[in-house]
């Protein structure tokens, strides 16, 4: 029994399948990284290294520059490059004129071959490659190699000889032309999927922000930056005017400091002109951080030179608001939290009071409609309501705890943790009167959620009310009733028959329930799916289906798929079945499927801090469709397979990976 809870456990914690987050390890190569480039608009080629201007030989071969001894050869290149960026779905694909949702069939084929060492997965019709990755038994931990770059035919469009290259769903596109920030032999630089250089490779630190690259050279006391426009190719703030330039850019403002020398004060730059538009006398939360993003025009600072108060500035440098406050933190768009003298209040985005500081502690702000109405509150202690768009408090501050505001209704606790009602904000009477425990989070419109009742850990039972008329939809009989997904889906799990448990970790006692049988139960309390499973999981945005399992001594947890009707779709036979995954690019939902892995603990399975997690290891993988058709079957020999994303899916085979196409076959 305490093998099988065991088991349970860890099948509950692990919620789909092992995500990808590799680095990876390649072959040297011996080319020398470019220390210049050849502006051809201009007629000039920059040097980088020195930040001089050099008058430009030739257009239409290399142009060699003699500098303090040593060669440096440039490249002349067209900035406007053809590299149209790939399409977002798979080719043969026109998702915009199919129902991806009641597609059957598919068409898998291995584009690229299970070679590298480490992939990580398509974005914007590329994909990052790797070789040479080694593990380090002695060190424990994973020594990096180089990378590449292909597209969805398999080709290299880089060649592996980068240290590093940076995701490519954060990558930007100048013109047609998509542009990457990579790394080689230390040094980072952008480059484009043709090769290109819009950047080369001298810089410390390179991040691209709407068109900008801020880039760092040097480190240490030798560290200065600079902003270059990926548009124009030039430079807004060449080196060595400012140490550090800002990440927060917005609204073309970004902030400048000249570091240490001026106790790292910041100011306002225009990133178009490179036009210092404040004085330098700015600071963030940190002691070097700088001051955060414009949001419609605002932005918060604190004024070191001011008594580190905090306030409000526009976008030309212009203070909104007296730097009075001790802390300022956006609620929204258009209204900020202010702190002042231990008192916290909201003020808009031109500065004005809506609430004066009086309460104790940040606030946040509940939805209503379109607008936003009720704030829970504290004040000596306790909690209430606060009427933002009326400036009045509407619940006196009487609560221990507001847990909870929807819509015109609000779960609180009076006096004692486990006493715990639902109060009606308008008129300040009980919908259901203090006596329960919890009540979960509402998430359908009609406001039916689970509630429980009794003390956790020895007593507590759940049913279903409904919040807004108190009503008992389902007695208070279950040891669990949850929402099947985060939309509703008219669909409730509910466990039955289970034990507490007192359990230890990391010094501290607490209860969790063990064993059980789990089912499903519509709004109403129907029973449309009975409790005969060790395990349910609501397959999202699929036909209803269902991933079940069923516990065997000798076996183990075994997985299959079935519907709302309790019908089996796909056989209980897998060691493991994810949940569906579909993206804007690839909307044909998918999930993984395995027949024979064991869950085993890895120290390795983190490659940054080597904590180790439970993995699944062995066995075969493949996908199924939303019927519980087989579409890759799980017969072949991949060892590991990761989501369909961009038409393509990442596949592992005797510890090298490869890529399928995966496509509706319309």
């Amino acid at each position: 029994m305490n093998k099988m809870r065991k088991y349970i456990t860890v099948f509950c914690l692990i919620s789909a399948m092992i995500f990808m987050g590799v680095y990876v390890l390649v072959a040297r190569h011996d080319a020398v990284p470019y220390a210049g480039i050849v502006y051809p608009e201009h007629d000039i080629v920059h040097d980088y290294e020195n930040d001089e201007v050099i008058p430009e030989k030739s257009q239409d071969e290399p142009v060699t520059v003699q500098y303090s001894d040593n060669e440096i050869i440039y490249h002349a290149f067209d900035f406007a490059c053809d590299c149209v960026v790939a399409p977002k779905t798979a080719p043969g694909n026109h998702f915009e004129n199919e129902d991806i949702s009641v597609l059957l069939q598919f068409i898998y084929t291995e584009i690229v071959p299970p070679i590298y060492d480490s992939v990580r997965d398509f974005s914007n019709g590329f994909a990052v490659v790797g070789m040479g990755r080694t593990w380090n038994e002695e060190e424990w931990r994973w020594e990096r190699g180089l990378y590449g770059l292909i597209d969805k035919e398999g080709n290299l469009v880089l060649p592996i000889i980068y240290d590093r290259i940076g995701d490519i769903a954060d990558t930007v596109s100048i013109g047609n032309c998509v542009v990457i920030i990579a790394t080689y032999d230390g040094k980072r630089g952008v480059v484009n999927v043709h090769g290109d250089e819009i950047l080369p490779f001298i810089f410390t630190r390179v991040s691209i922000r709407e068109n900008f690259a801020v880039v760092n050279y040097g480190t240490g006391d030798d560290r200065t930056a600079g902003l270059f426009n990926l548009l124009t190719h030039e430079f807004v703030i060449p080196k060595g005017i400012y140490v550090a330039i800002s990440d927060f850019i917005s609204e073309y403002r970004t902030w400048v400091t000249l570091g240490p020398e001026n106790y790292w004060q910041w100011g306002v730059v225009d990133i178009n002109s490179g036009e210092l538009l404040t004085p330098m006398v700015y600071s963030g939360r940190g002691r070097s951080s700088s001051p955060d993003w414009f949001n419609n025009g605002v932005a918060v600072a604190r004024d070191v030179c001011g008594g580190r108060k905090t306030g409000l500035l526009d976008a030309n440098g212009n203070e909104i608001t007296r730097f009075i406050y001790d802390d300022i933190f956006w609620l929204c768009e258009c209204i900020l939290h202010v702190h002042r003298n231990g008192r916290w209040g909201i003020v808009s985005i031109e500065g004005n009071y809506i609430l004066e500081p009086v309460f104790d502690y940040r606030m946040w702000l509940y939805a209503r409609g379109e607008g936003l109405r009720y704030s829970a509150v504290w004040q000596d202690g306790l909690m209430g309501i606060w009427d933002v768009i009326e400036g009045r408090m509407i619940i006196p501050n009487i609560y221990l705890d507001i847990a909870g505001i929807y819509n015109n209704y609000a779960i609180v606790r009076y006096g004692d943790w486990s006493v715990t009602g639902v109060l009606n904000i308008e008129t300040g009477e009980y919908i259901i009167p203090l006596g329960y425990m919890t009540f979960g989070a509402n998430t359908l419109d009609n406001s039916i959620t689970p509630a429980s009742i009794g003390t956790e850990g020895y007593d507590l039972k759940m049913g279903l009310v409904d919040i807004q008329t108190g009503e008992v939809i389902v007695d208070f009989i279950y040891n669990d009733l949850r929402w099947a997904n985060s939309g509703g889906g008219g669909f409730i799990i509910f466990q039955t028959g289970a034990e507490w448990e007192r359990r230890v970790w990391d010094g501290g006692e607490f209860y969790a329930l063990a064993g059980g049988l789990f089912g499903v139960m519509d709004v109403n309390g129907n029973i449309i799916i009975p409790a005969i499973y060790s395990f349910i999981s609501y397959m999202h945005n699929s036909q209803n289906l269902f991933v079940v399992g069923l516990w065997g001594e000798q076996d183990g947890m075994k997985m299959g798929v079935i519907n709302s009707a309790g019908e089996i779709v796909l056989p209980i036979v897998y060691t493991h079945v994810g949940s569906f995954f579909s993206s804007s690019s690839f909307p044909a939902y998918l999930a993984s499927v395995n027949i024979g892995a064991e869950l085993v603990w890895d120290n390795s399975a983190n490659l940054y801090d080597n904590s180790g997690d439970y993995v699944l290891r062995g066995g075969k993988w493949g996908f199924i469709g939303i019927y519980g058709n087989l579409v890759v079957p799980a017969g072949l020999e991949y060892d590991l397979v990761y989501p369909v994303v961009d038409g393509m899916a990442a596949v592992m085979r005797d510890g090298l990976w490869g890529f399928l196409s995966v496509i509706p076959d319309v």
